[in-house]
């Protein structure tokens, strides 16, 4: 292979694993209704355990996977996760006991902490500079991307049979021969004399948590609509899967657009802007969905959320990239991977919270957009102040 082709090899590789994924629950929500026609004795909580439990194992377990990464190294580690995460994947293909299955979704969610926070680790290990910006606004962008087309797969799937969204967890053990042949284990520092002059040696771990924090309230907000969405929909009296499966891929393409266009806005603003700005059009999209009363107002309203929130990902990454010391690199997006997972866990905890309070689900999308545009002052207050020195990255 020349440079170039090597280079285009390893960034095809990054961009499947990281794509791999989203399709930890994506691939399965169109087969949730016939998984509980065929475990009709098992209480309704287990059944949608099937769909949250990775996103659960993932926020446990990435920050172990960063610090083995960091240990062991990154691309031993990552040939492993792809492993499991096709075979245990797969497996509910064959399961009959729902208890096994929930086991090896359990086993699933471990491989993708393990494979998302190693991926985007190497993205800092093998980019630096302009290219590394272009590249995480393309992961951010496949990665979003890839949930619009593996809910449709999964959903023409499960037309066949509830088990067949199962089989395309295979593709990580696909993927695994390509990525053993591209990947290279990355140089990193060894000697105490080298570590000792190493640049931002040590981690701010103020302004990481500031970072896991907007990491964590952005997916939150972003699972507000495959959570929430096909509920209100029903509400208008919107009961036609494909029309709700179009919907629900709004806020996904456009946050896959505008991570795709992210090295271009970062171009013109800083990381603090950039959130800013995210944090408001998220709030217009949220204000236009809660004030919805037809199915093509609630679909734009999802679509501009996502332009907002599809800067959440690109801009944190960028940010940590920035601020991480390279030997704790692995560790830092192990946090960030579970704080991130840990958002989309709490969605609909949330929701359900807060529900009392509120009249209706329209109201809970009209809060999240007051609370955005509360997030959005805050940050800006934030980097004029504390966070100065961050509004010129």
């Amino acid at each position: 292979m020349t440079a170039i082709s090597h280079s285009a090899h390893t960034k095809a590789v990054l961009l499947f694993a990281s794509t791999m994924t989203v399709m930890s629950g994506a691939i399965i929500s169109p087969a949730l209704p016939g998984i509980g026609r065929f475990y009709d004795d098992t209480p309704q909580v287990l059944i949608q355990l099937i769909l949250t439990l990775p996103a659960l194992m993932i926020t446990l377990f990435s920050p172990l996977m960063g610090y083995l990464a960091d240990r062991f190294g990154r691309k031993p580690l990552l040939m492993l996760m792809l492993s499991v995460y096709g075979l245990a994947g797969a497996s509910g293909f064959l399961i009959n006991d729902v208890n096994l299955l929930l086991a090896s979704r359990a086993l699933m969610g471990v491989a993708v902490a393990g494979i998302l926070s190693i991926s985007t680790t190497l993205v800092g290990d093998y980019f630096s500079g302009a290219e590394r910006v272009r590249f995480l606004g393309l992961q951010s962008s496949a990665m979003a991307l890839g949930g619009v087309i593996f809910i449709n797969l999964g959903g023409l799937l499960s037309d066949w049979s509830w088990r067949g969204p199962f089989l395309l967890y295979l593709t990580g053990v696909l993927l695994l021969p390509y990525a053993l042949t591209v990947l290279r284990e990355p140089q990193r520092v060894t000697s105490a004399s080298q570590a000792s002059q190493a640049p931002a040696a040590r981690l701010d771990l103020g302004r990481t948590g500031l970072a896991y924090l907007i990491a964590m309230i952005s997916m939150m907000m972003f699972y507000l609509f495959p959570a929430q969405l096909p509920f209100l929909l029903a509400e208008q009296g919107i009961e036609s899967g494909l029309a709700i499966g179009v919907a629900l891929s709004m806020a996904a393409l456009t946050a896959s657009l505008v991570s795709f266009c992210y090295a271009r806005v970062k171009a013109h603003f800083s990381v603090m802007t950039i959130y800013v700005l995210g944090f408001l059009i998220a709030a217009t999209g949220l204000f236009i969905t809660g004030a919805s009363q037809n199915y093509a107002t609630a679909m734009a309203g999802a679509a501009a959320a996502g332009l907002g929130l599809g800067l959440f990902m690109p801009n944190t990454t960028t940010w940590l990239m920035r601020i991480s010391p390279e030997r704790v690199r692995a560790r830092v997006f192990g946090g960030f991977t579970s704080t991130f997972f840990f958002g989309q866990f709490i969605s609909p905890v949330v929701v359900s919270a807060v529900s009392p309070w509120l009249d209706s689900l329209r109201e809970v999308y009209l809060a999240m957009g007051l609370l955005c545009v509360t997030l959005a002052l805050i940050v800006a207050v934030l980097g004029k102040t504390l966070l100065k020195a961050d509004s010129t990255l």
